[in-house]
């Protein structure tokens, strides 16, 4: 959600937003089977998961009495999504997007849609300028490491978040310094319930990545990061 636009920069609008998307049903339509639906913004695997953030589950109502109270009720939000792509934590995008701006519609917000082609088109905007206001992006980790998602993420001012939080900020770069995971875990676990608390957006799922081949492909292996090789592929 990019506070640099209006009505996002007011929290209760955000967390209406939260509270109004209905997490299995997105990934009922548009992820695959076996997918975990995401409270923070990491995987549970990753070191410094905190299983006590603050969550919204679920609750059109309180959605609505939040939109009223922020004096948003019938705000037209500009939601950006791309076309013309698969990424394996979204598969479908336009599946996504069509379930949840079905679910902001019913709890009075006004969707305004925008597509734009992936590449160059779609990153360039999210992520390099403050033309856009709710959008589906997502990450596939580096390795293992909780930096690499919130770090990544929320470690410094970017257009594609459009806010300004020095605390959070400083305590990513302290945590990002220590030398050992029992350091890092109890800041990391206290920089996710930060984040959860300030709500910069929503996270969705955590899907399961897949892979598909004809029955004749023999030798595939696959790429814990991504980096496919193909010479131990054969054809029968």
């Amino acid at each position: 959600m990019n506070q640099k636009v209006k009505p996002l920069d007011n929290i209760k609008v955000r967390q209406a937003i939260a509270y109004a998307i209905d997490k299995q049903k997105v990934a009922d339509a548009s992820m695959p089977e076996g997918t975990e639906l995401a409270k923070e913004f990491i995987p549970p695997i990753v070191n410094g998961y905190a299983d006590d953030v603050k969550t919204y589950d679920y609750d059109p109502d309180k959605a609505k009495q939040l939109l009223a109270e922020a004096g948003a009720d019938g705000a037209t939000i500009e939601f950006n999504y791309p076309s013309d792509v698969s990424r394996p934590y979204m598969p479908a995008p336009e599946d996504t997007f069509n379930v949840i701006r079905s679910q902001l519609e019913a709890v009075g917000l006004k969707i305004k849609p925008v597509s734009d082609r992936w590449d160059p088109d779609y990153l360039n905007k999210i992520q390099g300028t403050s033309k856009h206001g709710i959008h589906l992006l997502g990450w596939t980790g580096d390795y293992n490491d909780t930096d690499n998602f919130v770090g990544v993420f929320f470690g410094q001012p970017s257009p594609e978040w459009g806010f300004d939080n020095p605390k959070l900020f400083a305590d990513i770069k302290k945590a990002r310094g220590l030398p050992t995971l029992e350091e890092q875990t109890p800041l990391y676990q206290d920089i996710n319930r930060e984040i959860m608390d300030f709500l910069p957006g929503v996270p969705l799922a955590h899907p399961v990545p897949s892979l598909a081949f004809s029955a004749d492909v023999q030798g595939y292996q696959a790429s814990p990061v991504q980096d496919e090789v193909y010479n131990t592929v054969t054809l029968k």
